[in-house]
């Protein structure tokens, strides 16, 4: 069975930081390739209606094989990733996913949409953030699941471990950041 990382975001615009993300994801989680879904639109940031300018940075960062843009998200005229795993699952049973995200959104996930139904819908792998230190880790995500939390030496195995299962990888950090990116051409 594939096993698929599932690397969202708004990706505005994506950077080498991003990438680092998904190179440790296939890396580090034995997944065999990492698909990026580029949100149309964020319902919790602001600026995030440039979709083709924000696919063409990933397409820029210059993605191995292993690693392919999908427009999962726009093709199934989904707004929530709650919404779009649930397609998404119908659609490719025959696959395994984890999610991957950095530590920044652990600490978010409290405002999405049934986050609880994301945490027992798919293993989650969650990658460490420059300046992000402890608060993801001592979050309500993080305490809510403590149980679920899977250790760091059994990261390639994630995607075999039924939900919740959660594991917090700490590769080396880069300091690339979206926000910072933007504010330097304004």
């Amino acid at each position: 069975m594939l096993k698929v990382g599932l690397f969202g975001g708004s990706f505005n615009p994506a950077h080498q930081g991003h990438k680092m993300v998904a190179e440790c994801g296939l890396r580090d989680l034995g997944l065999d390739e990492v698909w990026w879904l580029v949100s149309p639109g964020n319902p919790l940031k602001q600026n995030t209606n440039n979709y083709e300018a924000r696919v063409a940075s990933v397409k820029a960062l210059g993605l191995p094989r292993d690693m392919k843009v999908r427009h999962i998200e726009r093709d199934y005229g989904t707004q929530y990733t709650v919404d779009m795993l649930t397609k998404l699952f119908k659609r490719h049973a025959n696959k395994k996913f984890v999610w991957m995200m950095g530590a920044d959104n652990l600490s978010q996930m409290p405002k999405w949409k049934d986050w609880q139904v994301i945490m027992n819908a798919l293993p989650i792998a969650v990658i460490a953030r420059p300046g992000k230190g402890l608060k993801p880790r001592l979050g309500q995500v993080a305490r809510q699941y403590a149980d679920a939390r899977i250790d760091e030496q059994f990261s390639h195995k994630i995607a075999d471990f039924e939900a919740p299962a959660w594991v917090y990888l700490t590769p080396p950090l880069n300091h690339q950041s979206s926000t910072k990116i933007r504010n330097s051409k304004t």
